[in-house]
């Protein structure tokens, strides 16, 4: 659109993709939806140029670990990291990273990072990370058998670095954080939750997003 940011207008038209991937998982989890010990790690890697117009490789690490602590208590630490860096040429806007929304409750997808301070529209950037903190629990007054999952969590994170970069970009690289909490139910067409999240540590040009509902399960 004529009003979006110039850095979107200045990748105006088309591109073709060609990437290929290794993931590397080792799952040691006793449950892939609703885990309660256990831990899990993946990498991958992306290394786009094989033909297509796109030239860049990414690599993300992830993980998390799983204690019960009571009765149907679980404490549960996560994290991702990723970095892609441009072959030859510029990394593309599609091909960056967004953070917000499910992996940084609190804050709207796409919500941190960079952001054209005009028009306040997301960049992407080239390097992020997030984690997560989270104790899950039984619905009072709910029978386990029903799927009931109540919890509490903080999640913290960042995202940065746009190139080229320009004039009147947002872009701090700075720590992001948010508390919480919510419910899920699993459903016999899989999980369900509702989360409710207020940032904590934020950028003015931050897009804010209190109240979510997910289908699925977080990583």
């Amino acid at each position: 659109d004529s009003d979006a940011s110039i850095y979107i207008q200045a990748q105006e038209g088309k591109n073709t993709l060609s990437e290929v991937s290794l993931i590397l998982t080792y799952d040691k989890r006793d449950s892939v939806v609703i885990p309660t010990e256990g831990y899990v790690v993946r990498l991958k890697n992306d290394v786009a140029g094989l033909g297509g117009s796109a030239r860049h490789s990414r690599n993300v690490l992830g993980g998390g670990i799983y204690f019960p602590v009571l009765d149907q208590w679980v404490l549960s630490f996560s994290a991702d990291t990723g970095y892609i860096v441009g072959i030859g040429k510029d990394v593309q806007l599609l091909d960056r990273f967004f953070v917000g929304g499910n992996d940084l409750r609190g804050f709207a997808d796409s919500g941190i990072g960079p952001r054209d301070g005009s028009t306040k529209d997301a960049l992407g950037g080239e390097w992020m990370y997030s984690a997560s903190a989270e104790v899950t629990f039984p619905v009072p007054f709910f029978p386990p058998e029903l799927g009931f999952k109540g919890r509490f969590f903080t999640d913290w994170g960042s995202l940065g670095k746009v190139t080229p970069s320009g004039a009147g970009i947002d872009d701090t690289g700075s720590l992001r954080a948010s508390v919480g909490g919510g419910i899920t139910w699993v459903s016999p067409f899989g999980p369900i939750g509702i989360d409710v999240g207020f940032p904590i540590l934020k950028e003015d040009f931050d897009e804010i997003e209190n109240l979510r509902i997910n289908f699925g399960t977080r990583f």
